[in-house]
């Protein structure tokens, strides 16, 4: 048999030159008057038909290619023994795979109703009608915001419904337009599906996503090696599941910078899957290494740490390597130096270096105010570090006489009743707080200027005040804090609106 696309060939050939498309090609068709009238709803325009060259230019290169297609056909077919000449008569005869061709029928007899009048765009319509045309919806113009595209992008309708904070995605750069260019089921399905596999809960998918839109992207081939090097290094699929939901970077490092990592630990702290589970996302995920080994040098070398009780630090808070090593320090210095507390005994309690220096330092003072600083455990009155620096201040100072009797001993020690000040008068003037004193009442804006230039005036002569001058603690009253958390309420819906 010929080829298909001759055998269509030759059918377009005979139909073209059949008689009834012949003859609407016999002119070519002009508008010689531009005149138009509407009668009665209606549209008639006069029209004149005037022969020119068009249709014969066209229908030479109909011809030319029709007889070079035959006689391709030709060539092809009488190469071929056993195989019957297709005559330019037989080709109704085939059915082409794209195009159904009506059986039996020559192509001559097709009926064309050359005669249809075609739809003219000042043709008069009812509103029914005008309302059915359906419009596509255009696409949103170019915005810095994601909730323009949510409701024309299947991704990120489907995204939503995941739980992924857009609105924190938006503001990194670049990630909106790639989350955009990104099909559902081609890009993010499979990585879902993948996460699923692994053993991560559903209800983590957004969180990670939020958090690492860029694993979208990753190949999966390069996922699984991922996992895989994970298990060979002895980490159940439980941990790895756990450090992939609470480190959603962590597939995005590559199989050799795992295992830089995990050779570093392993050779420097002797750590393992074996007695190492919640560190080593937090570990692994630092961006460089040369501040983890300047802590550790800081823990082995000032501090004067074992290699022992490092290792149990770091396996109970693994931050310690990570830490500001100012900070690290000057926690150490004060716990070691100033409460008088041993090596072993911060070893033990290694959360304590990861706590907030200022809250250590005031719990520590009202302990040596009631005269109950007592850290060793072989003493009575024993308090643990632990204790120290975990406890809520409704639970650390049990009852509440002792609670208000900390917050005026604290009032007292911070120093700026001395010289006359409120509380609201040390508060920081941001964009919140102009505005809360711009809503103040006259006289109550004018007490705070005045107890601010006295103060200003006392710290220049580097005096304070008579005793008896001293804002007491009954007596200092709040008075910016109901503005202020107005503006911030304000402020916050503001944005929330923004966001919508």
């Amino acid at each position: 048999m010929a080829s298909p696309c001759m055998q269509l060939c030759l059918q377009c050939r005979r139909f073209l030159l059949s008689k009834p498309v012949a003859s609407g090609w016999l002119y070519h068709t002009t508008v010689s008057n531009s005149s138009a009238k509407v009668l009665h709803g209606s549209l008639v325009v006069r029209w004149t038909h005037k022969t020119t060259q068009t249709r014969h230019q066209w229908m030479q290169q109909i011809l030319c290619f029709s007889g070079f297609a035959v006689r391709h056909l030709s060539t092809d077919t009488k190469g071929k023994e056993g195989v019957e000449e297709l005559s330019i008569t037989d080709f109704v005869s085939y059915k082409s795979p794209l195009l159904p061709v009506r059986d039996a029928v020559p192509v001559s007899q097709v009926p064309l109703d050359l005669d249809t009048p075609e739809y003219s765009a000042l043709e008069v319509i009812d509103d029914d009608e005008a309302l059915g045309i359906a419009v596509p919806p255009p696409l949103p113009p170019s915005s810095t915001s994601l909730r323009d595209y949510v409701d024309h992008s299947e991704t990120l309708s489907k995204l939503v419904e995941l739980g992924v904070n857009l609105w924190k995605l938006e503001q990194r750069p670049n990630v909106g337009s790639m989350l955009l260019k990104l099909n559902f089921d081609t890009d993010v399905a499979p990585k879902l599906l993948f996460l699923k596999d692994i053993g991560v809960d559903g209800s983590r998918f957004g969180y990670i996503i939020t958090h690492n839109p860029f694993l979208l992207t990753e190949n999966l081939v390069n996922l699984q090696a991922r996992v895989n090097y994970l298990k060979s290094k002895n980490f159940s699929a439980e941990i790895v599941a756990s450090m992939v939901s609470r480190a959603p970077y962590l597939l995005n490092f590559s199989v050799k910078r795992l295992d830089n990592r995990l050779g570093f630990f392993q050779n420097q702290l002797s750590l393992s899957a074996l007695n190492v589970n919640d560190s080593y996302p937090t570990l692994l995920l630092c961006g460089s290494l040369e501040p983890i080994k300047e802590n550790l040098k800081v823990c082995e070398i000032e501090f004067g740490f074992k290699k022992n009780e490092i290792q149990h630090m770091v396996t109970v808070v693994p931050k310690v390597l990570t830490a500001n090593k100012r900070k690290l320090t000057q926690i150490f210095d004060y716990i070691h130096n100033t409460m008088k507390v041993p090596h072993h005994l911060i070893a033990k309690f290694p959360q304590v270096l990861n706590s907030k220096f200022l809250r250590i330092r005031e719990r520590h003072l009202f302990l040596e105010y009631l005269r109950k600083a007592q850290y060793d455990p072989a003493l009575p009155n024993y308090i643990s570090l632990d204790r120290l620096v975990s406890l809520p201040d409704e639970t650390f100072f049990a009852s509440g006489r002792l609670l208000l009797g900390f917050r005026k001993w604290y009032y007292n020690m911070c120093g700026f009743n001395k010289l006359g000040l409120m509380r609201d008068d040390t508060v920081y003037e941001d964009a919140d707080v102009k505005e809360a004193l711009r809503r103040l009442p006259e006289d109550q804006f004018n007490d705070r200027l005045f107890r601010i230039q006295r103060s200003l005036d006392l710290s220049m002569k580097q005096q304070i005040l008579p005793k008896d001058q001293w804002t007491k603690y009954e007596e200092d009253v709040r008075y910016l804090s109901p503005y202020l958390d107005e503006v911030i309420r304000e402020r916050k819906e503001k944005e929330e609106w923004m966001k919508k």
